[in-house]
């Protein structure tokens, strides 16, 4: 018996081509990609579909029974008009679901009506800022229908929110301590009006954000509006925060200022008329401290600020700007603001902020979170690494060591945090021992308690037979026996010996006592102050680790004159070395457009303009 024959028909709506025996033309199928049910042709495509078209606008197709497709109870209503319509157009929906826009798929038949649109809507679920009736029916008449996708609905974005932010009431401007002029020359005589409060004034004030307004996508479902991003008072010395933390008052008179991230301190100002040295010795005080004179080798130096004529080789610890009128010649600085100086030399620095040099930086290494800028001079011999970039008029020489350029990388802000959590392990390691040496205490004060306890038990025997003897004392006494009386006596001298002994034990003891109290009370003040400083560390860590994440780097190296052969430079994903000498030029760290290179980053060099 011969096979029976087969032919090829397709399902008008999604074109799956299906092979069938030719004796079953004219039943009704279902497409077993779509779903739809058809009735089977072997007719070409096109005559097919026109054909399906025509009856499915005229309501001839045959229909499925109603049932729920996707949580849409009417949907298997209309399934032949949806296929109908969504044959003849395609419908997308942006990627935030905001916007849905429908597009011809090719000719579009004239039968295709206002509920075909609203149909193919439906099914879709896009059901919010729809086009109106007479939009979509004005759209569907003007033939031919446009092929550019057509905005079909619309949803509400939400509205963003207003994050929170501070207001300060004196000048934050940090280059109030000189200022630096075109082509890198520092002006240390224009500071301008230097701001000052007195205690109890208002310093800062946060403005708290507010929540942004919902939206709705095009399908209805509310899209919820981004949380305002909140911002943290953060106080130094000499400012402390209101009761409802929303304030910064000075609790000192003097100078208000901001450190790099965002710490508000208020600092008294410490004047020396001459040196830091022997007639001075090292310098510790928690304020300002302008220096008329140098500061001696050998010879620290640490509190809010400093200024000086010329810093040699000392120890300088500074919470905010560094300014030196001169040079500074093999000093070791730390600094959580700006350095600024004419020359440094055979310096190890480092900075939160910028470091400005004037003339020459010579065989030194800087580490800085802001730009190391020496637009007027030379780099020679030095290590650098500057988060936000390096300038300079030349770097190198043919007769120096070659320097080593880090950019866009904040090692300063990493290695400080690191020496924070270091701070922080040594004073949990204290904390132990003290909570250790506080159990010890609080057992030998019960051993105290207890050996009171005894020897009070001793002293009350004692009184009792003390007072026993002296009522028997008594009616010898009256009795007139002397014998007895004499006898008595000498029991009362040894009685009143042991209670006088008992009574120095006891005292004694009690202040055994009252010192172990006192030691426990001494080391949990020194527990809760250094768990105080600890949580000072800890958000010292959080604002200097959240400020390097907004603060972006700037992985650029500008040299207005040469840069010599063998400096090497480093980025965040790129290093390289220079194999000549160049003029003029920008070296900036940049992705590779490139994806078949295998090179994802690397140092560009341009010129300078």
């Amino acid at each position: 018996m011969s096979a029976e024959k087969k032919k090829i028909c397709t399902c008008p709506s999604c074109h799956y081509r299906h092979q069938d025996p030719e004796a079953h033309e004219g039943k009704i199928v279902s497409c077993k990609k779509c779903g739809l049910r058809f009735k089977i042709s072997f007719k070409p495509a096109g005559d097919q579909k026109k054909s399906l078209q025509k009856s499915a606008v005229m309501k001839e197709a045959v229909q499925e029974p109603t049932r729920e497709r996707d949580g849409r109870e009417e949907a298997g209503k209309r399934i032949e008009e949806q296929k109908v319509s969504d044959s003849a157009f395609s419908l997308t929906v942006s990627q935030h679901k905001l916007e849905a826009h429908i597009c011809p798929r090719g000719q579009v038949p004239v039968e295709i009506s206002l509920d075909d649109i609203k149909g193919l809507l439906a099914i879709k679920g896009i059901k919010y800022g729809v086009v109106d009736d007479t939009g979509i029916t004005e759209y569907l008449k003007n033939r031919p229908i446009r092929k550019e996708p057509w905005k079909i609905a619309e949803g509400k974005a939400p509205e963003p929110a207003r994050d929170a932010k501070v207001k300060y009431y004196f000048d934050t401007d940090p280059s109030k301590i000189g200022t630096l002029k075109n082509g890198g020359i520092i002006d240390f005589k224009e500071r301008g009006e230097i701001p000052q409060v007195k205690e109890g004034d208002l310093i800062a004030e946060k403005i708290p954000g507010m929540d942004g307004t919902p939206g709705i996508d095009v399908f209805g479902n509310p899209i919820p509006a981004p949380k305002p991003k909140d911002i943290k008072l953060r106080c130094g010395k000499g400012a402390e925060t209101s009761e409802d933390g929303l304030k910064v008052l000075a609790n000192l008179d003097g100078r208000p200022e901001i450190s790099a991230y965002g710490k508000l301190s208020v600092w008294s100002e410490l004047k020396i008329s001459g040196d830091v040295g022997l007639d001075t010795g090292h310098i510790d005080f928690a304020g300002n401290i302008d220096v008329r004179g140098s500061v001696h080798d050998g010879f620290h130096v640490k509190g809010g600020k400093l200024s000086a004529k010329e810093i040699g080789k000392a120890e300088i610890d500074i919470a905010g700007d560094v300014v030196v009128l001169g040079g500074i010649i093999g000093a070791h600085i730390k600094s959580g603001g700006n350095i600024r100086a004419i020359h440094v030399r055979a310096s190890d620095i480092e900075a939160l902020g910028d470091v400005v040099v004037d003339n020459e930086l010579l065989n030194s290494r800087i580490e800085s979170s802001g730009a190391c800028l020496v637009k007027s001079g030379k780099i020679l011999s030095s290590s650098i690494s500057a988060k936000k970039g390096i300038e300079a008029n030349e770097i190198g020489s043919d007769t120096s060591n070659p320097c080593t350029l880090v950019v866009g990388l904040d090692e300063r802000a990493r290695n400080e945090v690191d020496r924070i959590k270091e701070q922080i392990t040594l004073k949990q390691e204290e904390q132990e021992k003290r909570e250790t040496r506080v159990d010890e205490l609080r057992e030998e004060s019960k051993s105290l308690d207890k050996e009171i306890g005894e020897l009070a038990q001793v002293q009350d025997h004692a009184m009792v037979e003390q007072r026993t003897l002296k009522e028997k004392m008594e009616k010898l006494k009256k009795a007139n026996d002397s014998k007895q009386l004499a006898r008595a006596e000498m029991l009362m001298k040894g009685l009143d010996s042991r209670i006088g002994e008992t009574e120095q034990s006891l005292e004694k003891l009690f202040c055994d006592q009252d010192e172990t109290t006192e030691k426990i009370t001494g080391f949990q003040n020194e527990i809760k102050n250094s768990e105080q400083e600890i949580k000072e560390l800890q958000d010292e860590i959080e604002a200097l680790s959240e400020w390097s994440r907004q603060e972006k780097g700037l992985p650029v190296v500008k040299v207005h004159r040469t840069i010599f052969s063998h400096t090497t430079i480093r980025g965040l994903h790129s290093s390289g070395t220079l194999k000549k000498n160049m003029s003029y030029v920008s070296i900036r760290e940049t992705e590779v457009s490139d994806p078949d290179s295998g090179v994802k980053w690397k140092m560009n060099v341009s010129r300078l303009n």
